[in-house]
């Protein structure tokens, strides 16, 4: 097999964590679409599950008939939709000469491998094979990738179900589960029948380092009996220790209780809901966060861009007010006002 010339190198200044989004994943597969149109594909199989969802995005971008690996070596009917033309649909997988199998990343081949040798000998499709990200090259195994990605990377699709979780603390509410709302955070009988019940959000698969909440130490029995009923396996479970919703608000420790956890415990992630703590955590701790909220993985990197771009918004505010004041102001204030505005700009 034929290894493809790199389509292009992906680095984020933070190594400790490359993150991709879906947003991401979309951008990059058309900044090659080119490459994938080269290949004149007749049909696109994505292996269950995180390939197929860079699958159905080539697919749609080409125009082109998807399915999934296990219908494919049983020879079945690719799946299309009824308001678009798809190019070359066949009424069976073997009848497509020319297959493209797809996931997601490339790390040692073994899963590829393993897909590769499913596919029945009788199958007589040209199959070429590709992953979105891999690691740096020389990449061996595969016939075609579109990103180098450095280890450790996340993906938006799978954070939640991957062994990284091993290392990384995850928040609660707005995490697990949806937050509480104002009327049933009241510190009493309508927080605590919202801890037995709240509804869930991202329940982990795998086993998770540390869950570090704000919640206080008083209701660990709800939340304990909240995470057994959703599987939710863990082995630390670290709450703040004051006696009072008022307290909590008094000390307003949201950020650096989750912060100096984080930084204590080694892990190499934290995964936050709420936009202002995770922007915080990563300040405090100079590690990465994955903010619910935003998708978006913040790294000290990014911090620092924030807090530049913050500084210039707020300067360009004052450039505006300080122009409009220096016409009410008396001719010797105006000239004082010029000077202080003459040395910002």
């Amino acid at each position: 097999r034929r290894i493809a010339a790199l389509g292009r190198r992906e680095s984020q200044g933070d190594r400790n964590m490359n993150y991709r989004s879906y947003a991401d994943l979309s951008s990059d597969i058309a900044r090659q679409l080119s490459r994938l149109q080269a290949g004149n594909f007749d049909l696109i199989v994505g292996i269950p599950r995180s390939g197929m969802v860079p699958a159905y995005m080539i697919s749609a971008m080409l125009n082109r008939a998807c399915t999934d690996l296990d219908t494919f070596i049983a020879n079945g009917s690719p799946g299309k939709g009824m308001t678009r033309k798809v190019r070359g649909a066949a009424q069976s997988a073997w009848e497509n000469k020319r297959v493209l199998l797809v996931d997601d990343s490339f790390n040692s081949g073994a899963s590829l491998k393993a897909s590769l040798a499913r596919i029945p000998q009788e199958c007589p499709c040209d199959i070429t094979t590709c992953v979105i990200y891999a690691n740096p090259a020389p990449v061996v195994g595969v016939d075609m990738y579109l990103v180098e990605l450095e280890h450790p990377r996340a993906f938006q699709w799978n954070l939640f179900h991957h062994p990284a979780l091993a290392d990384s603390c995850l928040d609660i509410d707005g995490v697990l589960c949806l937050d509480p709302t104002p009327e049933q955070n009241d510190d009493g009988p309508r927080y605590r029948d919202f801890l037995t019940n709240a509804a869930p959000l991202h329940i982990p698969t795998y086993r998770v380092h540390s869950l570090v909440t704000n919640r206080l130490e008083k209701y660990r029995p709800e939340t304990t009996a909240w995470l057994a009923r959703h599987g939710v396996e863990y082995d630390h479970l670290i709450m703040l220790d004051l006696p009072s919703k008022e307290e909590r608000l008094r000390q307003n420790r949201h950020s650096s209780h989750k912060a100096d956890y984080y930084r204590d415990s080694g892990c190499r992630l934290f995964i936050e809901s709420e936009v202002g703590q995770a922007t915080n955590i990563t300040r405090m701790t100079g590690r990465p966060v994955y903010c619910v909220d935003a998708h978006q993985m913040m790294t000290p990197e990014w911090a620092s861009m924030s807090a530049q771009k913050k500084g210039q918004v707020l300067v360009c505010m004052f450039k505006r007010m300080a122009r409009r004041v220096v016409t009410w102001l008396p001719a010797p204030l105006a000239r004082q006002a010029r000077s202080v505005y003459q040395r910002l700009a």
